[in-house]
């Protein structure tokens, strides 16, 4: 048996700012026929869901319409960022129980035919301790099932014991430390969004596929390139025999927006010659 999954991430939906409703809702058109057993969502869903439960409770109603079952994680445009990262828009325990009354727990566990897909959510993992619980158990009852993880933000961009602390990937103490719960059993593949960039490549033993967003890209003035800047979704095929396919499905008539040169959506963007320092972490 194979079930077969469309994943969508990043889609910063807004009802106040619908600034990037067309591309999704031709990707929603594209999916919907497509007889997909579930649609997955990465993270950030909405625009500004962490500073309105209003534009919270739109972004996922927006995806819940496609039609499959939604299955997600939030992002820190949902939850708000890892608190390491500072700022004022971080995640809270507060923020963290809109999404799960909204949306269902920010961590889970879904099992398929040959597989155990488990959800977390990366943003608040110091103080959001029944996740922990959660993936210790996950860990523990696995049989012989192949491990899939699912967070909004990338483990790395390299190698799994880099050290650098960097804005698009988990930091180096908290990616440790999750790979340290697993123990000897390490996803087969880690699903997730945040960069706004396609990409399928594997370290360390750990296939690592980077959905793109459906909204935007940012381009190379403003954001280095690791994969592919493009919008679209991912079709994911989970096998019983513990094997997976993904591949990037891309739309006519998106639109190619570039962050940098649409300042009036979040904050005007400098330059990564003007700021080579912009998207590292300070930690």
């Amino acid at each position: 048996m194979t079930v077969r999954i469309a994943q969508v991430s990043d889609a910063h939906l807004s009802a106040a700012r619908p600034f990037f409703a067309g591309n999704f809702a031709r990707i929603a058109d594209d999916i919907r026929p497509q007889g997909m057993d579930f649609l997955l969502a990465t993270g950030d869903l909405n625009l500004v869901g962490e500073q309105s439960e209003e534009e919270l409770m739109h972004g996922i109603a927006q995806h819940a319409a496609i039609g499959p079952e939604l299955i997600s994680v939030p992002g820190n445009h949902d939850v708000g960022n890892d608190p390491v990262r500072g700022g004022k828009g971080i995640a809270t325990p507060e923020r963290v129980a809109l999404w799960n009354k909204h949306s269902g727990p920010s961590a889970w566990v879904r099992d398929l035919p040959g597989w155990r897909l488990i959800g977390l959510d990366c943003q608040s993992l110091d103080f959001h301790t029944e996740q922990w619980e959660v993936l210790h158990k996950a860990v523990q009852d696995l049989g012989t099932r192949r491990i899939a993880l699912i967070q909004h933000m990338p483990l790395t961009d390299g190698a799994m014991d880099d050290t650098r602390a960097a804005y698009w990937t988990m930091t180096p103490t908290a990616r440790q430390r999750l790979l340290g719960a697993f123990g000897q059993t390490r996803p087969a593949v880690v699903i997730s969004g945040h960069v706004h960039q396609w990409r399928d490549r594997t370290a360390d033993g750990i296939r690592q596929i980077w959905a793109p967003s459906t909204a935007f890209v940012l381009g190379d003035a403003y954001q280095p390139t690791f994969g592919t800047k493009v919008v679209g979704w991912v079709e994911h095929a989970f096998h019983a025999d513990g094997t997976h396919d993904a591949r990037l499905r891309t739309v006519d008539g998106l639109a190619l927006d570039d962050l940098g040169h649409m300042p009036h959506v979040y904050r005007p963007l400098p330059r990564l010659d003007e700021r080579p320092d912009l998207w590292e972490t300070k930690s």
